[in-house]
């Protein structure tokens, strides 16, 4: 029931005292029950089996001025790194070891790195419990365990439906050679 309807009862109430008027009966109807969710069967053909790309894309899709782009992130990996050396326990290293995480990430000459950008992440969120930047470096790899997984899942998945059409295809052999036999 809406606020402003409990309002004007209210009002209602209070003024019918004021008043000594009769006092009258108000029925409030009960909500109606929320309808129940329709289902909907969906009858998928299973076909043969399409190719199902395993890997994860490794970059992101070249934009125009990419060499310009690169140049940049390549060199901001490089100070990143040489402040990570120069300074491995600076006020800033947090950021330092996020953003060298994100730039192994972005460049797509040469592919993004996962393997760098993982490494750096992590040891954001190792040593650096308190840093606003943990949840999203958190996220960040969580985010790309699920896509590995994901990837495996789909690898076994293929495997598996490629074996079960090997089999159906020799078990429909075997029942065409004795559909032959006299």
């Amino acid at each position: 029931m809406g606020l402003k309807r409990l309002t004007v009862i209210a009002l209602g109430i209070l003024l019918s005292g004021c008043h000594k008027r009769p006092q009258a009966t108000v029925v409030v109807p009960e909500p109606l029950p929320p309808r129940p969710p329709e289902v909907v069967h969906v009858v998928v053909p299973v076909a043969a089996p399409v190719p199902i790309p395993l890997d994860v894309p490794a970059s992101l899709p070249v934009p125009a001025g990419a060499a310009l782009f690169e140049q940049a992130v390549l060199a901001a990996i490089q100070d990143y790194e040489n402040y990570l050396q120069s300074v491995p326990n600076g006020d800033r290293t947090d950021q330092v070891l996020f953003h060298v995480g994100m730039a192994y990430v972005l460049r797509t000459k040469p592919p993004a790195n996962w393997t760098r950008a993982t490494a750096s992440l992590r040891r954001l969120v190792n040593e650096h419990p308190d840093s606003p930047l943990r949840p999203e470096a958190t996220l960040i790899l969580s985010l790309r365990s699920r896509a590995d997984q994901l990837a495996k899942d789909a690898k076994a998945t293929s495997e598996i439906v490629l074996e079960l059409n090997t089999e159906l295809e020799r078990l429909k052999k075997i029942d065409a050679d004795r559909r032959k036999r006299p």
